[in-house]
């Protein structure tokens, strides 16, 4: 090697030492190697943990009283089902995909067929609308879907559904113990229209229950607790971050189960994972529960048991009683938006260090909500779940690098790419940063 050579190589050592260092303070994180075609320079230079961007601080982000504003707020959403009288959701609005024409494919060579479409809305017998009327409760993390029916639609032919997790009959998962509304029940019973707080749509009959007055009464009496620890598993059932139960003494939960009459019963379980809802909301606390979804692969309306961009986030701030809708457009208008549209992506970077507070701000653009988390060599660094990067290959056709899991880059992914589509990169594309309650650095 080189004289020059071996000057060149110290110099950029000591400026990766540097970079790192301003990432993560006293304490290095080491990011993750490129070791694979679908990774990108950014989880190279962007450590993916969350304690060098917290830097272990303890200090809360919103003041007790309105973090208790903020959780008063989420409860009443959270239990609004189970005072409803009569659906809010009507049969027109309930039946728009039933009546639709057939589309798509159910797997790798075989196409959705009238026959069977017209099957589903047989089955789903809209004539009756709305037939059973009556408060429920989910028994388990359980998939909310478009149309009653567990087979998938794909757009194109899909063999394999983990490297192509988009199953656009998959509206959402919902986690064990959600308050529902019954609205409409199936002709062969197997299928439930319920609305829920968050959204409408089809689920399993077998994963809900329905709700007497005294079960909803002290369900929602008492005090709430919040796992804190993904996949804990409750008399072989797991639950995950984002899970709110009743925890009447420290160490025990309430979970939901089938009685002896189908209605939902209350049953005990040892949790030593669950704490008081609302947690203080700190940057290491967030961090530390972050830090256990940081790799999931992404799943797409919580396909596959896993999550999409805008579960994360609204899973990473239900603990701290911080309600966010299920879609990432209505979340990015969630709290303090402060508009970025017509800002260069130096000038939005700015603007996102200068005004947002880490750990407590989304960062908004059409399809996709992101969290962010501080900086990292003087630019703003998100938490996301990430299909991938928008490029042309083969030339003018418009595909995904992916990436395909939560991890920690700048709002630029993906820039030094030869085959950016049109250019461009998430940043180009993000509208809005919202500052959730009152939250201050």
């Amino acid at each position: 090697m080189s004289r020059h050579a071996r000057v060149l190589h110290l110099l950029c050592l000591v400026l990766a030492i540097a970079l790192l260092a301003s990432c993560s303070g006293k304490k290095r994180a080491s990011p993750v190697p490129v070791a694979a075609p679908g990774e990108i320079a950014d989880l190279r230079n962007f450590p993916q943990d969350l304690n060098a961007y917290a830097k272990g601080s303890r200090k809360p982000l919103m003041a007790p009283a309105t973090q208790a504003s903020q959780a008063a707020r989420w409860q009443s959403r959270f239990f609004s089902p189970w005072h409803m009288s009569h659906p809010s959701v009507g049969k027109k609005e309930a039946s728009t995909l039933l009546n639709a024409k057939a589309r798509g494919w159910k797997d790798g060579h075989s196409r959705w067929t009238v026959e069977e479409w017209a099957g589903m809305r047989a089955n789903a017998d809209m004539a009756s609308w709305p037939n059973a009327c009556q408060p429920g409760i989910t028994l388990r993390a359980a998939n909310l879907r478009e149309m009653p029916t567990a087979t998938p639609r794909f757009v194109h032919p899909t063999p394999d559904v983990r490297k192509d997790p988009f199953d656009y009959f998959q509206y959402s998962l919902l986690p064990m113990g959600m308050p529902l509304y019954i609205c409409h029940r199936s002709l062969d019973g197997r299928w439930l229209f319920v609305e829920t707080p968050l959204v409408s749509g089809w689920m399993a009959s077998a994963d809900v229950a329905p709700v007497t007055p005294a079960f909803a009464s002290q369900w929602e009496g008492t005090r709430l607790g919040c796992i804190t620890k993904e996949r804990t598993s409750l008399l072989g059932e797991s639950v995950g971050i984002g899970t709110v139960l009743p925890l009447p003494s420290q160490g025990t939960v309430y979970m939901p189960v089938r009685g002896a009459d189908g209605t939902a019963a209350v049953r005990s379980a040892s949790c030593m994972d669950a704490s008081p809802w609302p947690i203080v909301m700190t940057p290491a606390s967030v961090a530390a529960l972050g830090n256990q979804l940081l790799g999931q692969p992404y799943g797409w309306g919580g396909m596959l048991g896993l999550r999409d961009c805008s579960s994360l986030t609204r899973d990473l701030m239900t603990p701290y009683g911080i309600w966010l809708p299920r879609n990432s457009r209505p979340q990015a208008r969630t709290g303090y938006p402060i508009s970025l549209a017509g800002m260069s992506v130096p000038e939005k970077e700015a603007c996102i260090m200068r005004s947002a507070v880490p750990f407590a701000s989304l960062v908004g653009m059409n399809g996709h909500i992101m969290l962010y988390v501080g900086t990292c060599g003087n630019r703003p660094a998100i938490l996301h779940d990430y299909w991938g990067v928008h490029v042309d290959e083969p030339a003018d056709e418009d595909q995904r690098l992916v990436i395909g899991r939560v991890v920690v880059t700048s709002i630029t992914p993906g820039r030094e790419l030869p085959h950016l589509h049109e250019g461009r990169t998430i940043g180009d594309r993000m509208h809005t940063v919202t500052i959730l309650g009152n939250a201050v650095n």
